[in-house]
C-alpha cells in the first residue's frame, strides 16, 4: 500500500525508493522539502546512516523541512538514537520520519510543520533600506539614494506580492541588483521560499556573492544564507583522483602528466574542489579526466560520497534562501523539469518558485544553445580514446578503461573463476576493441569527408565556415548518395560498440558482489560511456535525419589544426518562445526579467515576442522602462562623421584606420574599439599597433590573453586601446579615464550566413513578415545599446561614441538605434567638424575634472 500523498507525493516516493535500491538497501538520511500543507515534494540524500554523518545533517535542515531515512529491517519502530534525533529536530521545527526500503510505509516521530502563510511584503519598509539615511547608507560608502532604485524596487516587490511576471529596463547607475535582492531576500525568509537569480556572466555573480549579498548580510535584520551553484563539471570528483593516483598509469596520457599532478595535488588542499580554486586553467581535455560527471557517478556507492565537493555544495544549496546561478545551469535545470514536471532530485537546483534573471537580454541565445544539441569530431574521438588507445612507443602502450578494466579483472582471476575470466578478456580482445578501431575510423573520415563535401559548395573559402543544412544543400544528389549513407555507417558502428559495452556490463554483473564492490567506479565509468555512444548516435540521426522547420542543423569547420580540420554538428530549435512559456513563464510564480538593454524605442514588444511572453495573459505582466541615473547629456557625445565610405564601400577598410586613429588622438588612447569582424579588427590592429607605440600608447587585441587578463590590462594601463568584437560588447566594465572613448565601427548587425540568423529570416520572410525590421534591426539595436554602454560606469566618467557607419543618419531604420539611446548631445556632419567638436568636448570636460 502506497504512503498516502498528503504526506509524501509519488514522485518523492519514487525517488526515495531508487536512491536506496542504489545504496543496496543500505540506511540513507533524505532531507526533504515540503509546499505549505507539508506535504513533502522534494527530497536530497545527505548520508549514509553512520556516527560521522549525523552531524552533517544538522546544519542543513531548516524549519518546514523534514529529514526522512529508512530501516533496512523494515521494522519501523524508532531506536533511542533516532528518538533523540527525532527531539532535536522537533526544536527546530523539523519533522522527521522513517520508511521502509520500498518507501512504501513510513512512520511518523515527528509530524511535518506546516509552512506559515504567505507574508506579502511591505514596499515602504524595503524603500526605507534604501534611504539616504537607511540601513545600506550606514555600511556603504558614499551611498546615494536613487528614485530609479526606488522605483524598480517597488516594481518587483510588485511581481513577488501579485505573482507577476515583470520585464523591467534600467539603465546603468541605476543599481539594479539591490533592488531585486531587497525583495528576493525578504520574500525568501518570511515565507520560506527560496529565490534563485540567474545572470550572463561570471562578473556579475562575483559581484552579487562577493560584494552585494555580503553588504545585505550586514545591513539587513535579516539572518539569510546565499549560495553560489556551479556546474557538476566545475567539481573534482575525488573517486577519479583516486583512480588516478592508484592506477594512472592506464589512464594518464604523456602530455598531461605534468598538468594532472598539479591538479592531483591541489585536489587535497582544496577546499571547496571548484575548477575556480585552481590556480592554472587546464586543457578541456585534462579537467574532463578529474572532473564530476553526473553518468559517471556512484552516488551513495562512492566510497567518497559524504565528503564529494558537489555534493557538499548541494548540501549547501538545499538550506539556502538566495540560489545564484548562470543562465545555462538554470535552463538545465528547467529542460528537467519540464521532463518530470516536479522539483524532483533528479532536477539540477533545488525546488524554487521565483526567480530572477539578471542581462536577461542574453536568454534567448543561452536558450537556444541550451535546448540544442552538439557533436564534434574531437569529442567523439576523446571519448573513443576514454574506452581504449593505444601508443606504440611508450611503456605502457594500452590506456583507457578497457585496459584498466582487465588489469583489475586479473588481480582477482581466483575470485571470478579462470572461465568468466577468459570470457570476459575474449569478449574485450574479439569484440571490443575491433569495434573500437571501426569507430576511430568511421568518425575521422565521415567527419572530414562532410567538411570537404561542404566547403566545395562554399564560393569563396574561409578558414571559419558555418554553414547550415538548408534544404537546398541537402537536396542535392551528393548529399543522399555519399553523405548520408556515409552517416549511417558512422550510427551504425557507434550502436555496434555500445551493443558490445552493453553486453561487456552484463558479464561483469554475474560477478561476485564483493569483485563488483569493488569495480565500482570502473563498471559506472562503463556505463557513462556506454550511454554517451548511444546518445551520439542519436544525436547523429537527429541532425541527419527528415527535414523539420522547427530545428536549426548546420556544421562549423575550422581548419587551423595540424592534426586536420575541427568539426562541429550543431542543432537548435529555431525558436524558443514555447519552451520559455511553457518551462518558466507558466510554470513559476514570479519571473523577474532585467537589463540595461531590453527595449527597442522605449517599448518592449520585440523581447516579449521573442521570449514568449506575448503568450501570457497581459494582466499577469508588468513593465518599467528606467532611465539611467547617469546625465547622459553632460557627460556623453556621440560622433557621426558622414563624408566617410560606407561600410559595404571596398574603400572602408582603407579609410577605418585612419578614423579609429584620429580618434584615439582626440581621448589620447584610453579607447575601446569595437568591431563586428574579426578579420577587419585584425587589420586595422595591424596598420595602427606601430604607430599606437609610437606615441606611447599600449595596443592590445582580443585573444591575445584570456578575457579576464586583458581587461585588467586594459584598467591598468590608463592610456591603452583595446580592439576587440562579439563578446567585448557587453560585461566589460571599466569605469575612470582608463576609458574615455569607445568606437562602434559599424553596426552590429549579425551575420546574415550565421545559421541561426540565415534560419529565423528566411522562417519570418515565409510567413510575409519583414525579417529586417523585425528582426535584423531590433538584434542590432540591443547590442549597439550594450556597446554604447561601456562607456559610463560612474557619474564621473565622461567620454565619447565614435559611430563609423553613416547608415545611422541615412537610413530611416538608423533612427531607432539614435531613439533607443539615452538623450545626449549627437555631432554630425563632415569628419574634420566632427573630430573637431568632440575634441572641444573632451578639452571642456578636462578642465573641469581633476582625477
Amino acid at each position: 500500500m502506497p504512503i498516502p500523498e498528503k504526506l509524501i507525493s509519488p514522485p518523492a516516493c519514487k525517488v526515495l525508493h531508487q536512491t536506496i535500491q542504489e545504496s543496496r538497501g543500505n540506511e540513507v538520511f533524505f532531507l526533504a522539502k515540503t509546499d505549505e500543507e507539508g506535504v513533502v515534494l522534494e527530497v536530497l540524500p545527505l548520508a549514509r546512516g553512520n556516527d560521522s554523518s549525523v552531524p552533517a545533517l544538522l546544519q542543513v535542515a531548516i524549519q518546514g523541512d523534514v529529514i526522512i531515512h529508512n530501516h533496512p529491517s523494515g521494522h519501523l519502530t524508532p531506536s533511542s538514537a533516532d528518538v533523540s534525533l527525532a527531539s532535536t529536530y522537533g526544536n527546530q521545527g523539523v519533522g522527521f520520519y522513517i520508511i521502509n526500503n520500498d518507501a512504501t510505509d513510513v512512520y511518523i516521530v515527528v509530524a511535518a510543520f506546516k509552512r506559515q502563510q504567505i507574508q506579502l511584503l511591505d514596499v515602504q519598509q524595503l524603500r526605507s533600506f534604501l534611504s539616504s539615511s537607511g540601513a545600506i547608507s550606514a555600511e556603504l560608502k558614499n551611498f546615494e539614494s536613487r528614485p530609479e532604485q526606488q522605483a524598480m524596487l517597488g516594481g518587483v516587490t510588485q511581481a513577488f506580492n501579485e505573482s507577476k511576471l515583470a520585464l523591467i529596463e534600467a539603465g546603468t547607475g541605476t543599481g539594479k541588483s539591490l533592488a531585486y535582492l531587497l525583495p528576493a531576500i525578504t520574500w525568501a525568509v518570511q515565507n520560506r521560499q527560496r529565490v534563485v537569480i540567474s545572470t550572463n556572466t561570471i562578473n556579475l555573480q562575483e559581484q552579487l556573492i562577493h560584494k552585494d549579498l555580503p553588504l545585505l548580510q550586514k545591513a539587513l535584520p535579516l539572518r539569510f544564507k546565499p549560495v553560489l551553484i556551479k556546474g557538476r563539471q566545475n567539481y573534482v570528483c575525488l573517486s577519479k583522483v583516486d583512480v588516478l593516483e592508484k592506477e594512472g598509469e592506464f589512464l594518464i596520457e604523456t602530455d598531461e602528466m605534468a598538468e594532472l599532478k598539479s591538479i592531483l595535488q591541489w585536489a587535497h588542499q582544496t577546499s571547496d574542489g571548484s575548477r575556480s580554486d585552481l590556480n592554472i586553467l587546464p586543457r578541456a581535455s585534462t579537467w574532463e579526466k578529474v572532473a564530476c560527471e553526473s553518468d559517471n557517478c556512484a552516488r551513495l556507492r562512492c566510497s567518497f560520497y559524504n565528503s564529494c565537493f558537489f555534493y557538499n555544495a548541494r548540501r549547501e544549496a538545499a538550506s539556502a534562501d538566495i540560489l545564484v546561478v548562470n543562465h545555462h545551469l538554470l535552463f538545465a535545470d528547467l529542460a528537467v523539469r519540464g521532463q518530470t514536471g516536479q522539483f524532483s532530485d533528479s532536477a539540477v537546483l533545488p525546488g524554487y518558485s521565483r526567480l530572477v534573471l539578471d542581462e536577461a537580454h542574453n536568454v534567448e541565445e543561452v536558450a537556444t544553445n541550451y535546448f540544442g544539441a552538439q557533436i564534434s569530431k574531437s569529442g567523439l574521438l576523446r571519448l573513443l580514446n576514454r574506452i581504449y588507445s593505444i601508443r606504440e612507443r611508450e611503456k605502457i602502450r594500452e590506456r583507457g578503461l578497457l585496459p584498466l578494466l582487465l588489469a583489475r579483472l586479473k588481480n582477482v582471476q581466483q575470485e571470478i573463476g579462470l572461465t568468466l575470466y577468459t570470457r570476459i578478456v575474449d569478449h574485450v580482445q574479439r569484440r571490443l576493441l575491433p569495434l573500437r578501431e571501426e569507430a576511430m575510423y568511421a568518425v575521422t573520415q565521415t567527419f572530414d569527408d562532410l567538411a570537404d563535401y561542404v566547403e566545395r559548395q562554399q564560393q569563396v573559402p574561409t578558414p571559419d565556415t558555418k554553414v547550415r543544412f538548408a534544404q537546398k544543400l541537402i537536396q542535392q544528389p551528393e548529399w543522399k548518395t555519399r553523405v548520408l549513407p556515409q552517416i549511417q555507417i558512422l550510427i551504425q558502428s557507434l550502436g555496434d560498440l555500445h551493443q558490445q559495452l552493453l553486453s561487456l556490463e552484463g558479464w561483469l554483473e554475474t560477478l561476485p558482489e564483493n569483485v563488483l564492490d569493488g569495480l565500482t567506479s570502473s563498471t559506472v565509468e562503463l556505463g557513462a560511456l556506454s550511454d554517451r555512444l548511444e546518445g551520439a548516435a542519436a544525436i547523429l540521426g537527429e541532425i541527419f535525419g527528415d527535414w523539420d522547420p522547427t530545428k536549426v542543423r548546420w556544421v562549423e569547420i575550422n581548419r587551423g589544426s595540424r592534426i586536420g580540420p575541427r568539426v562541429m554538428l550543431r542543432q537548435a530549435p529555431l525558436e524558443i518562445a514555447d519552451l520559455l512559456r511553457e518551462r518558466a513563464f507558466e510554470k513559476l510564480a514570479t519571473v523577474v526579467l532585467t537589463s540595461a538593454t531590453l527595449a527597442i524605442e522605449n517599448k518592449f514588444d520585440y523581447v516579449r515576442r521573442r521570449l514568449g511572453l506575448d503568450g501570457i495573459d497581459p494582466t499577469r505582466q508588468l513593465t518599467l522602462l528606467l532611465p539611467s541615473s547617469f546625465d547622459y547629456a553632460r557627460q556623453v557625445i556621440i560622433g557621426i562623421p558622414q563624408d566617410i565610405p560606407a561600410p559595404e564601400d571596398p574603400q572602408f577598410a582603407a579609410e577605418l584606420g585612419q578614423l579609429v586613429w584620429n580618434s584615439i588622438q582626440i581621448s589620447e588612447g584610453r579607447a575601446l574599439v569595437l568591431f563586428t569582424s574579426y578579420s577587419l579588427l585584425k587589420k586595422i590592429f595591424e596598420d595602427l599597433v606601430p604607430l599606437l607605440a609610437e606615441n606611447g600608447i599600449r595596443g592590445l587585441m582580443q585573444g591575445e590573453a584570456p578575457r579576464h587578463h586583458l581587461t585588467q590590462l586594459f584598467k591598468q594601463e590608463s592610456t591603452s586601446v583595446l580592439f576587440a568584437t562579439d563578446s567585448y560588447w557587453e560585461g566589460v566594465d571599466v569605469a575612470g579615464d582608463a576609458l574615455e572613448n569607445v568606437i562602434l565601427t559599424r553596426l552590429p548587425f549579425g551575420v546574415p550566413k550565421e545559421p541561426m540568423v540565415e534560419a529565423r529570416i528566411e522562417a519570418l520572410e515565409q510567413a510575409g513578415r519583414n525579417s529586417f525590421l523585425e528582426y535584423s534591426v531590433p538584434q542590432a539595436v540591443i547590442k549597439f545599446k550594450q556597446g554604447f554602454g561601456r562607456l559610463i560606469r560612474s557619474k564621473r566618467d565622461f567620454g565619447s561614441i565614435m559611430v563609423f557607419d553613416r547608415r545611422i543618419i541615412e537610413k530611416q531604420y538608423g533612427k531607432i538605434f539614435l531613439r533607443s539611446l539615452p538623450a545626449c548631445p549627437v555631432v554630425r556632419g563632415r569628419k574634420s567638424a566632427v573630430f573637431e567638436e568632440v575634441r572641444r568636448f573632451f578639452e571642456k570636460r578636462r578642465a573641469r575634472v581633476v582625477f
